[in-house]
């Protein structure tokens, strides 16, 4: 059964996914980005190329998403998926049921620091930035087409339409790993998933999973879930961490029409 650790870009997926394996699978809970292929992110074409070979069609693989999930289940392994995904129906063909999800890990990040990681990682203009978290209609292309739509909308579906869904805010991460941590470790113990890791090894990992060891990792060639700028060149895909602070970072029209649209979600969240 698939466990989904999903959220909008650019909202800690990538952070919580890096402690997950490590605390999986390295020998001393040391966070180490070759273990992020365990925790695989959907749809990827191989997921849905024997299916079909139109990936830039939701009409087309909308078809598929439930059987590429029961192929993935033929392991009778609990699968952890990473997904930018919108949780939701494609001309009637479910993104995901019951029969293939055991559960879901949510991180959800203010929209106001993640326009501006969006910004920098696709190399957007501040009006492509913002249309980007506010468009309903909005999707990813990198090798295959995803389903995005806007910021608001994404967390509606996954937090509103899901009962066995863990929320995880970014802002909880920088204040207190550790209690984080064993947030998500106590959701998957109710899980039946084993998760009786040893203090040092939880410990490792949380020195380890600092924003500044991710970006020494990413400067000595350690991460290769990296774009490619228009200019051929990789983008840093570890930027601002803590520094991404919108009260300076972000102009007050772009703040206003985010807070403005989001207000019923940032309200719930506790960012107004």
């Amino acid at each position: 059964m698939i466990i989904w650790l999903a959220s909008y870009p650019k909202s800690g997926n990538t952070w919580v996914r890096s402690i997950l394996t490590s605390l999986f699978f390295s020998k001393d809970g040391n966070v180490d980005f070759k273990h992020l292929n365990s925790f695989p992110k959907y749809p990827n074409p191989e997921h849905l190329i024997e299916f079909t070979k139109d990936l830039h069609s939701f009409d087309e693989m909308s078809k598929y998403w439930l059987a590429s999930q029961e192929k993935l289940n033929l392991n009778q392994k609990t699968n952890f998926l990473k997904t930018h995904h919108l949780l939701a129906a494609w001309k009637n063909n479910n993104f995901t049921n019951s029969k293939n999800t055991l559960g879901a890990i949510y991180i959800v990040r203010d929209p106001r620091t993640v326009f501006t990681s969006v910004k920098n990682h696709f190399s957007y203009t501040d009006e492509e930035a913002l249309k980007m978290m506010l468009d309903k209609n909005w999707s990813l292309i990198n090798g295959i087409k995803t389903m995005l739509s806007s910021w608001g909308q994404h967390y509606f579906s996954w937090v509103k339409n899901n009962k066995n869904v863990l929320l995880i805010k970014y802002e909880d991460m920088v204040n207190d790993l550790r209690k984080e941590i064993y947030k998500i470790l106590d959701y998957l113990n109710k899980l039946n998933i084993k998760t009786n890791f040893s203090e040092e090894r939880i410990n490792n990992c949380i020195k380890t999973s600092s924003f500044s060891n991710f970006q020494d990792m990413e400067k000595k060639g350690l991460f290769d879930e990296y774009l490619i700028g228009d200019d051929n060149q990789k983008k840093t895909f570890f930027k601002f961490g803590e520094k991404n602070d919108f009260k300076i970072l972000l102009n007050e029209k772009i703040r206003y029409r985010l807070e403005k649209e989001f207000k019923k979600e940032m309200k719930e969240l506790n960012y107004l």
